[in-house]
C-alpha cells in the first residue's frame, strides 16, 4: 500500500513509529453512529413520521451527562431560544420538591392549599400539593391564570371561587395547569419570596441554566404551568440533574434524592379515570404522572425507563434511564401531537447508537482499526473546525473532539491501530 501523506511516509509502520507512540493523549469518550437520528430529523423537514412538517428545531442528545449530538434542523439554530410551554411544568415541579426540602415554613406534598390560602374551602379545603401538581385536584380552567394585570395571589384567590371540574379530588385525571398557578401561589408564601425570586435561587443558579426565564405572563404573575422559555442546552442540563438524583452537572445538590424520587413517582391513582390528557404513550396510560413530568414509559415489569417534559408547541425533554440518555427537541414551531410520535422514533433510534458505541479509530467500522481506516484519516488530516458531535467522515477523524483532525489524533489512531481490534 502506498500512502502520501503531510509526512512523506511511504511505509505505515516506520510512519507510526514517527509519531507520538508514546502519547498520552485520550479520545472524547464513546462515539455513537447517529445517522438514523439525523435521518429522522431531516424526514421531519419535509413531513415524514409527522402530520404536518416541521419547519426547524433543535436536537441535543446526552449520554451519561456528555452532550454526543446537537444539531439544528431547518429554520432554527443551536439553543435558539423556545417557548417551552408545558414543559415548564417539570421546571416548576422542581421548584416545588426544593421547598419541600427545605422552606422557611412547613410544606410537603401533602399540604393542602387550604393551609396558607383559606379561601379554598368548602369542596376545595382538601385540595393538596400532590394533587396540584399531578392533574387530580379536581380544579378546572381560570382565564385569571394568563392575567397581566392581577398578581399570583390574587388570581389563586380568584382560582379558589372556580367550580369544581370533579370531586373529590384524585379521583380523575384532567390535564391542566390551574392547580398548578395555585400551587405556585402557596410556595411564594412558603418561600417567603417572589416564585421568580425563588426559581432563580433554587434551580437556575445552582444548576448554571443561564438562558431560562418565566415570559409569561407577567413578573408578578409567572405562569407556573407554561410561561417558561428555555434552550436546549439549558433544559438538557436541568434534566441531567433530575436523572442523577438531583445533583447538577458542575456537582451542586439541586435537590434531595427522596425529592427526585417523588417526581418520578406515580402520584395519581392506578386505575382512574380519564377525562384529558395530551399524551397517548405505547408504554403506559394517559395519566402514569409524576410531580410535573410524564411517566412514560415502563418495562414489562413496570419498572419506570422513560418520562418526559412536553409543550404544546413540540418543546420536549426526556429522560431514558436505562440507557443514562437525556435528549431534548427544542422547538415552538409545531405542536406536541404533530411531534409525538417523531419523540419515540428519536428516542429509540438514539437508544440503539447509545447501545452499540462505535470505536472511533475504526473509520469504515469494520471492527478493525487497519490500513484502510489510516487512508480515512489521512483523507480528513487537516480538517478544521469540526463540531464536537459532528458525524460527518472528516470530523470523525477528530478523534480526541478538540475541533481540528492533527497530529494528536494521529496519536490517537496509532495507539488504537498496534491494538488491531475494537472492543
Amino acid at each position: 500500500m502506498s500512502i502520501t501523506s503531510p509526512f512523506h511516509c511511504s511505509l505505515l509502520a516506520p510512519c507510526f513509529a514517527a509519531f507520538v507512540v508514546a502519547a498520552t493523549i485520550a479520545s472524547g469518550g464513546p462515539s455513537y453512529d447517529f445517522s438514523a437520528v439525523t435521518a429522522l430529523a431531516t424526514g421531519a423537514l419535509s413531513g415524514q413520521n409527522v402530520n404536518s412538517p416541521v419547519p426547524g428545531f433543535d436536537l441535543l442528545l446526552m449520554k451519561d451527562g456528555v452532550v454526543v449530538y446537537h444539531r439544528s434542523f431547518g429554520a432554527w439554530s443551536l439553543d435558539r431560544p423556545a417557548n417551552a410551554d408545558s414543559a415548564t411544568k417539570t421546571l416548576s415541579g422542581a421548584l416545588i420538591m426544593s421547598l419541600t426540602d427545605s422552606s422557611t415554613l412547613p410544606f410537603s406534598l401533602d399540604t393542602k392549599l387550604s393551609t396558607y390560602i383559606p379561601a379554598f374551602s368548602g369542596d376545595k379545603a382538601n385540595i393538596n400539593i400532590r394533587q396540584s401538581f399531578s392533574h387530580t385536584s379536581g380544579l378546572g380552567d381560570s382565564a385569571f391564570v394568563g392575567s397581566n394585570t392581577l398578581t399570583l395571589q390574587q388570581v389563586a384567590q380568584r382560582i379558589a371561587m372556580v367550580p369544581l371540574e370533579f370531586s373529590p379530588p384524585n379521583s380523575a385525571f384532567s390535564y391542566g395547569g390551574t392547580s398548578m398557578h395555585a400551587a405556585g401561589a402557596v410556595a411564594e408564601i412558603v418561600g417567603q419570596k417572589p416564585w421568580n425570586t425563588l426559581f432563580a435561587e433554587r434551580i437556575l443558579g445552582p444548576i448554571g441554566m443561564m438562558h431560562t426565564s418565566f415570559v409569561l405572563t407577567t413578573p408578578s404573575n409567572p405562569r407556573i404551568a407554561g410561561g417558561c422559555e428555555s434552550n436546549a442546552s439549558d433544559f438538557a442540563i436541568f434534566m441531567e440533574m433530575l436523572r442523577r438524583g438531583g445533583v447538577a452537572l458542575n456537582g451542586r445538590r439541586v435537590l434531595s434524592q427522596s425529592a427526585v424520587n417523588q417526581i418520578f413517582m406515580r402520584q395519581t391513582a392506578s386505575p382512574i379515570t380519564i377525562l384529558n390528557t395530551p399524551v397517548q404513550s405505547p408504554y403506559t396510560d394517559g395519566a402514569d404522572y409524576g410531580v410535573g413530568i410524564w411517566l412514560d414509559e415502563r418495562d414489562a415489569n413496570g419498572k419506570l425507563i422513560g418520562a418526559l417534559a412536553a409543550g404544546a408547541r413540540g418543546f420536549s425533554s426526556w429522560i431514558d434511564f436505562d440507557d443514562g440518555m437525556v435528549g431534548v427537541f427544542a422547538t415552538d414551531l409545531s405542536a406536541a401531537g404533530n411531534v409525538q410520535g417523531l419523540l419515540y422514533l428519536f428516542r429509540a433510534a438514539a437508544q440503539t447508537a447509545a447501545q452499540h458505541p462505535l470505536c472511533p479509530p475504526d473509520l469504515d467500522h469494520n471492527g478493525v482499526v487497519a490500513d484502510s481506516d489510516f487512508e480515512l484519516f489521512m483523507a480528513a488530516y487537516n480538517v478544521n473546525a469540526c463540531a464536537s458531535t459532528d458525524m460527518t467522515p472528516g470530523c470523525q477523524a477528530d478523534l480526541n473532539k478538540d475541533g481540528f483532525v492533527d497530529d494528536a489524533d494521529l496519536g490517537v489512531f496509532v495507539a488504537a491501530y498496534e491494538t488491531l481490534a475494537c472492543p
